[in-house]
């Protein structure tokens, strides 16, 4: 699995999970406080209209208490001959407008004496089936009847009927009869559910339908149907949902409330329901959702771009790395790519990168110097033993024939000859010898300005004679390091004695010394030809050399040295147009060297 699909897995997982669940949690919490508030509001609802209701049944049955007793209803024991009932029915019907449908007396024998509708005159009414008997005030007792066929309506209208008592006896002279407009108590659902998608449906005692209103009741004839199992145990406050298929509908939350009377009444046992479909109770919290799920793929949308901008940012200097490695491997020498203003990690790592492969670099240097130096180690000791003895025999035979009385100038000068040669082989062995098999250093602790000052008194003699010219700057205070000190004097007199003979005559050598941290730098100048840049590189290689006579041991002798004291030394450009030879040493060698 690669970097960029697993940041891109990881932050989709995340984002995906945390959402999610915070989404369920949201939906779940929502869904519970909308269900809750429903509950509260369709209770409500349901309570409020049912106690309408009531307080409307009520004031009919005080309108029937105080109308038994009205002086002109007197005339029911004459027949109301004078039609003074009748008028005074007709009037109090239209002052209350559509409450009632008919209005009318009987006498005792239950024929029709005085109505609202002249066609019942003189008809029979025969008292019906009470179902409600309520005795207010001064023991006016009104009962609340099923309507009848003389009554010429259809259930369920309600029938109410007192007695008209006799003011000049004890016998009662009939009765009064109120037809309530059951259109009007309709009215009221109408109203509650008015600009809503609920249905209103009022329950008689035992559970059948005998009014309703709302999109139900419109769609389907509503009336009998028996919901008594729908009306939920006393004290329940979350509406239940029922199945409203029978009604027409699918899933309902149903409030239930049921009549508790009103002052002097005390109720029919009626049962109101406030029905409201589901998807339409519950359409916020499916709003909800949907903006949960937009929210969700909107997230997940800028977390995958995201990620994948982050992921690029991280994969793409790691898979340039590895196409450089790889290119590295295969023998060429591409350049290493940059890593700019990528994450802080992957710059740490091209950096390291970097400098491992620099190290590897000098490493391999120093594997390739090695094995020079292992070849002539090789040679160093193959011309200790087979040449070393022959030049001791030549020297020797040499002074012996110095010595002879009678040998000719010329003799004289051809065995000077040998003698030198043969000095000038033997150091050129005991150079290869030190090459091959350098002496560890010993540290002790040196000043620097000692052991340069030192040096320099050995070469003034050589740089007088080709008449170059020695500066040496004050060093800085205290310069002092942990060094073998016939090392470095073997250093810097190499560096010098090079220095004076590459310098032309009436020339100019210069060393200076400069401190950088715990690093001090020492910088051996002239003004002859340089080094070119293109042969920088193999100045301290074995036996290269640009100057004649020279053998190339001498710089390679040195650079041996120095990186035995944990330094490293460098060539370059000099200031005053020759060549710069740089050494750098730090001041506890011995720690850098271990």
């Amino acid at each position: 699995m690669t970097i960029r699909t697993a940041i891109l897995r990881g932050s989709l997982a995340l984002v995906f999970g945390s959402i999610l669940l915070s989404g369920a949690l949201s939906f779940y919490e929502f869904r519970q406080a909308l269900q809750t508030e429903i509950a509260r509001t369709l209770q409500v609802t349901s309570s409020a209209l049912l106690e309408r209701i009531d307080a409307f049944l009520f004031d009919r049955l005080e309108d029937m208490r105080e109308w038994r007793v009205l002086e002109v209803m007197q005339d029911i024991r004459v027949a109301d001959v004078d039609k003074r009932v009748a008028r005074l029915l007709a009037d109090l019907k239209q002052g209350h407008g559509p409450m009632y449908d008919e209005l009318y007396c009987t006498d005792e024998n239950g024929r029709v004496v005085a109505s609202t509708a002249p066609g019942m005159v003189g008809s029979v009414r025969p008292p019906g089936d009470v179902v409600l008997s309520n005795k207010g005030a001064g023991n006016a007792t009104v009962t609340v009847e099923r309507p009848t066929a003389a009554d010429r309506s259809t259930p369920p209208d309600v029938v109410l009927r007192t007695e008209v008592p006799n003011a000049f006896g004890p016998r009662r002279l009939g009765y009064l009869y109120a037809v309530v407009s059951w259109p009007h108590i309709e009215s009221f659902l109408r109203e509650a559910v008015a600009g809503t998608p609920r249905t209103a449906l009022l329950l008689d005692g035992d559970g059948r339908i005998i009014a309703s209103s709302g999109p139900l009741g419109r769609e389907a004839n509503l009336a009998g149907r028996n919901l008594a199992g729908w009306i939920a145990a006393p004290g329940r406050e979350a509406p239940d949902t029922r199945e409203g298929s029978s009604l027409g509908g699918g899933r309902l939350l149903v409030g239930t409330a049921r009549t508790s009377g009103y002052h002097a009444l005390s109720g029919f046992g009626w049962h109101l329901l406030i029905v409201e479909p589901t998807h339409i109770a519950f359409a916020p919290v499916w709003r909800l959702a949907g903006a949960i799920l937009v929210v969700l793929v909107l997230t997940m949308g800028v977390a995958g771009w995201f990620s994948l901008r982050l992921s690029g940012r991280i994969a793409r200097p790691i898979a340039g790395l590895t196409a450089y490695a790889r290119r590295l491997r295969g023998g060429e020498q591409p350049e290493l790519p940059l890593v700019e203003g990528g994450v802080a990690e992957v710059q740490e790592l091209s950096r390291a990168f970097a400098e491992m492969l620099e190290a590897l670099s000098r490493s391999r240097e120093h594997l390739v110097q090695a094995g020079k130096l292992a070849v002539v180690g090789e040679m160093a000791a193959i011309m200790a033993h087979e040449v070393r003895t022959p030049l001791g025999i030549l020297r020797s035979s040499a002074q012996l024939l110095e010595r002879q009385p009678r040998l000719s100038s010329e003799g004289r000068e051809l065995t000077g000859y040998i003698k030198s040669e043969t000095d000038r082989l033997d150091r050129l062995v005991a150079t290869l010898l030190e090459t091959a098999r350098p002496r560890p250093p010993s540290f002790r602790p040196a000043d620097l300005a000692e052991v340069l000052g030192h040096v320099t008194s050995l070469v003034e003699r050589r740089a007088a004679k080709k008449d170059v010219r020695l500066e040496t700057a004050p060093p800085p205070s205290a310069a002092m390091l942990s060094c073998d000190r016939e090392q470095l004097m073997q250093v810097f007199l190499n560096l010098l004695i090079n220095a004076v003979q590459h310098a032309p005559r009436g020339g100019s050598v210069g060393v200076a010394v400069h401190r950088e941290a715990d690093t001090l730098l020492v910088h051996v100048d002239d003004d002859g030809p340089g080094v070119p840049a293109a042969l920088r590189a193999r100045v301290f290689d074995p036996f290269f050399t640009q100057r004649e006579g020279g053998i190339g041991l001498g710089l390679a002798v040195v650079q041996q040295i120095v990186q035995a004291h944990g330094g490293d030394i460098t060539v370059s450009e000099s200031p005053r147009g020759g060549a710069r030879f740089t050494v750098r040493l730090p001041e506890n060698a011995e720690g850098a060297s271990e």
